[in-house]
């Protein structure tokens, strides 16, 4: 497998963990107002989904994203040194979390913007148990 598989494949499954935890911490807990869904909902259909089909599909290209990202980041470990690998995981979630959320702010999404501490301080949690998940799939597929 190569380095973009390993790097997609570590991304989706890590990105299903994440969007679990953000869902119970939605729908179950009702600690967050908003998921990871919607931003993708934001991009692709320009606004919050609005029934069970378009939560469903922007959870899919959500995931899809995140996986992208993990191709990023798998293509960039070999620049970098083989110790460590779960900081520098924890390292590119949340440099990932901070420009996506300076993105949100500069932008002015509303329905994404000025939200509770809950929920950002659950985003970076739910962020960072990505890039730890992220790190250690792409370590012991290395």
């Amino acid at each position: 497998m190569d380095r973009t598989l390993k790097g997609l494949f570590a991304g989706i499954i890590s990105a299903i963990i994440m969007n679990s935890l953000d869902l119970i911490f939605f729908y179950i807990f009702n600690l967050t107002e908003s998921r990871f869904l919607d931003w993708a909902s934001l991009i692709m259909l320009g606004r919050i989904p609005a029934n069970n089909f378009e939560v469903i599909y922007t959870l899919i290209i959500q995931i899809l994203w995140t996986g992208s990202l993990g191709i990023i980041f798998s293509l960039l470990i070999p620049y970098l040194s083989s110790q460590g690998h779960i900081l520098k995981g924890v390292l590119y979630a949340f440099l990932l979390t901070f420009v996506f959320r300076a993105v949100v702010v500069l932008s002015d999404l509303t329905p994404l913007n000025n939200i509770s501490t809950t929920t950002s301080l659950t985003t970076v949690i739910f962020a960072i148990v990505w890039g730890v998940t992220l790190a250690t799939i792409l370590h012991r597929l290395d």
